[in-house]
């Protein structure tokens, strides 16, 4: 028993010391891992930049964001944007020359207008939702940097990756002299289109082909830039057009190409050299044009007959600040209706003949005066005689008031001299004289010929007396004395008397 016991008792003791020996070298290893892991060189750690808000920069409030005026060059990283919707963001007057992407935000009108833009990247506003107004006047765009791929949107199974939200876009006041004839590819439910103040000069095929492809146009602003000509072809397709702007620009005549224009309701031409409008030159039919601006041109100097007849529908007439306008024919409004043989005018509401020359305001030249709302007259050099009895004695007296408030006091007379600087409402009800023909000054004659009639009084009696003096001998001419002048009245007698 005590044999058996002992080997019991030295396998349990073997047994512990390997145990033991085994966990302290195992520990060791552990412990040396530990070391070699600790007194590894490990990487410097990058520290994180965190961007600041864009809000911190710019003013937000509500649903705008005003970032004008800072001298940014960028327009900021996604993660700096806030995550809310947006009617209006703004980076106007900033030194922004590269736009890049914007992120995935509700942005619906973006203003990118007074930088220095050169370029644009491709798909910049696709992200964007809801973008309907896109401004990106007023920069350093050309046609070569330009392209379609810069308005390209999302993806459609109806259209070419549309911007299907852009209404409005202003490229005013670039360096644009033709348009890529894809430009508006990705844009064509746009509405409103601006152009004006860049260098096109002429209208090109490519730039025709361009703005033809949008269907929806209804506005078009081509003012001041130096088209000289409007192709007869610039409006085929445009058949929603209502508004068009062709201010500023260097036409001598009225385009004909406006015919296209089928739909249109205001026309601005103000401010081209056009000299003549008269039935050779006037305005094409456009049976809808209802507002037509002719303002502010230097050497437009006749208004003849039949100068505005094709335009029926017209409510608003405005020929404004034109210096050599003198006279504006009673029938330039006018046409005549074939159907009924009687003369028809437009239903005119508003016409203003202000800052002009205007010597005479023809009767004929609106059919209905009582139907007007807003008459401007003033600026003009009226002649207050017999032909304008119409409009001293009846318009003003009647209409003026009404039509003309305040503004009837600054009318004031040019001619005849004995009227000159009288306001008009002072000879209301008083008798005009009608001037001479050929413009003759009676007032002036009336001093001659009480002249003439001086000298002639003065002047028969110092003939007679002279007469009567040389009958008596008181003049003598040459070395004649009283007996030539006796010889002068001798009788000689016949011989038969004798």
């Amino acid at each position: 028993m005590d044999y058996r016991f002992f080997i019991i008792f030295i396998f349990i003791f073997s047994t512990n010391v390997k145990c033991q020996k085994s966990t302290s070298v195992e520990d060791t290893k552990i412990n040396n891992a530990t070391k070699k892991i600790e007194n590894v060189p490990t990487k410097e750690k990058i520290p994180t930049i965190k961007l600041p808000n864009l809000c911190t920069v710019c003013k937000c409030t509500d649903d705008i964001i005003d970032c004008d005026k800072r001298n940014l060059t960028y327009h900021f990283q996604y993660s700096q944007w806030p995550n809310k919707s947006m009617k209006v963001v703004s980076f106007e007057e900033n030194s922004l020359v590269h736009v890049k992407s914007f992120p995935a935000i509700e942005i619906r009108k973006l203003i990118l207008r007074k930088n220095k833009i050169t370029k644009i990247d491709n798909s910049a506003f696709k992200r964007i939702i809801n973008l309907t107004e896109l401004d990106l006047s007023h920069n350093q765009l050309t046609t070569e940097n330009l392209q379609p791929q810069v308005f390209e949107g999302k993806f459609s199974p109806d259209s070419y990756e549309p911007l299907e939200n852009l209404v409005i876009l202003n490229l005013a006041d670039n360096m644009l002299h033709s348009l890529h004839h894809d430009l508006f590819e990705h844009t064509t439910n746009i509405k409103v289109l601006d152009l004006s103040g860049n260098l096109f000069s002429i209208l090109d095929s490519r730039s025709i082909i361009a703005i033809s492809s949008l269907p929806n146009l209804e506005e078009l602003n081509l003012s001041y830039c130096g088209l000289k000509t409007i192709p007869e072809t610039s409006f085929y397709t445009s058949k929603n057009l209502k508004k068009l702007n062709l201010s500023g620009n260097q036409l001598t005549i009225v385009p004909s190409a406006l015919k296209e224009a089928t739909s249109l309701e205001n026309l601005y031409m103000d401010e081209n050299p056009i000299q003549i409008i008269d039935p050779e030159h006037s305005f094409p039919k456009m049976i809808k044009l209802k507002e037509l601006s002719l303002c502010c041109m230097p050497h437009l100097t006749i208004v003849g007959s039949g100068s505005f007849s094709k335009l029926t529908s017209l409510e608003h007439l405005r020929i404004q600040n034109c210096p050599k306008l003198e006279s504006i024919h009673q029938n330039a409004l006018s046409s005549w209706d074939n159907n009924s043989t009687e003369t028809v005018w437009p239903p005119l509401k508003r016409l203003d003949l202000s800052d002009n020359a205007l010597r005479y305001l023809p009767q004929l030249l609106i059919s209905r005066w009582d139907w007007l709302e807003k008459l401007d007259l003033t600026n003009n050099k009226w002649s207050c005689d017999c032909d304008n009895e119409y409009l001293i004695n009846v318009l003003l007296p009647t209409y003026g008031k009404r039509l003309m408030g305040e503004e009837m006091k600054r009318l004031v007379c040019a001619a005849p001299p004995e009227h000159e600087g009288e306001n008009l409402t002072s000879l209301f009800d008083r008798s005009l004289r009608c001037l001479d023909l050929y413009n003759a000054r009676p007032e002036k004659d009336a001093m001659i010929l009480v002249g003439i009639l001086i000298g002639i009084l003065f002047a028969i009696p110092v003939c007679l007396t002279t007469l009567v003096l040389w009958r008596r001998g008181f003049f003598f001419c040459g070395s004649s004395g009283p007996a030539s002048f006796s010889r002068a009245f001798y009788k000689r007698t016949i011989n038969e008397e004798i």
